[in-house]
């Protein structure tokens, strides 16, 4: 069986279009915040996450995963306060930044471990106080690494980016299913 260690609707989404039967089983476990390598932090905290997971179904195939915004040489993670946010998509505005988004595959009986991290650059307008109030008022961050949701008004925000965009919202399924493929967890495309 494969397992997702997320109760993350973005996440639950973006797995089911690989069209293979998944369950969601929610990590227990404190994340990473800290150390000398912020962008390391996302493919740590899949590894923490997957691995507590597969800890309870050590037969199963089981994904973490774990996104981030380098900025600054800073990781943000998810805003605490609707002034955090505020705060966070301030620094972010007119110009590129990464999102970073560690992912990890365990299966313990199998002695399976493989964890990776996939980077995309985005780049947000010039905004504005009032642009970004706006922007909070249609689109809800505390739950969001960053205080956005690039699949929620990008307009709003002036968004481009180049590379993944299923990394931005939280789970990338280019390498992800080419490791699922290789391990038989699901079939070859066209097979």
């Amino acid at each position: 069986m494969l397992i997702l260690a997320s109760e993350s609707p973005r996440r639950k989404e973006l797995l089911s279009r690989l069209l293979v039967p998944f369950e969601c089983v929610p990590a227990d476990v404190t994340e990473l915040t800290g150390g000398r390598d912020p962008a390391s932090l996302p493919r740590r905290n899949a590894l923490l996450k997957a691995g507590s997971v597969a800890a309870r179904f050590p037969g199963d195939w089981v994904i973490g995963a774990d996104t981030g915004v380098l900025a600054g040489g800073k990781l943000l993670g998810k805003p605490g306060s609707e002034e955090e946010g505020a705060a966070m998509l301030a620094m972010l505005q007119g110009r590129s930044h990464e999102v970073i988004t560690g992912v990890a595959v365990i299966c313990r009986e199998r002695q399976f471990r493989r964890s990776w991290s996939v980077r995309t650059q985005v780049t947000f307008a010039p905004l504005t106080k009032e642009q970004i109030v706006h922007y909070m008022r249609q689109v809800p961050v505390l739950d969001k690494a960053g205080a956005y949701a690039i699949q929620e008004h990008p307009e709003l925000l002036g968004a481009r980016w180049r590379g993944e965009l299923e990394n931005i919202i939280g789970l990338p399924l280019v390498k992800l299913a080419a490791v699922l493929t290789a391990c038989g967890v699901i079939p070859p495309q066209g097979g």
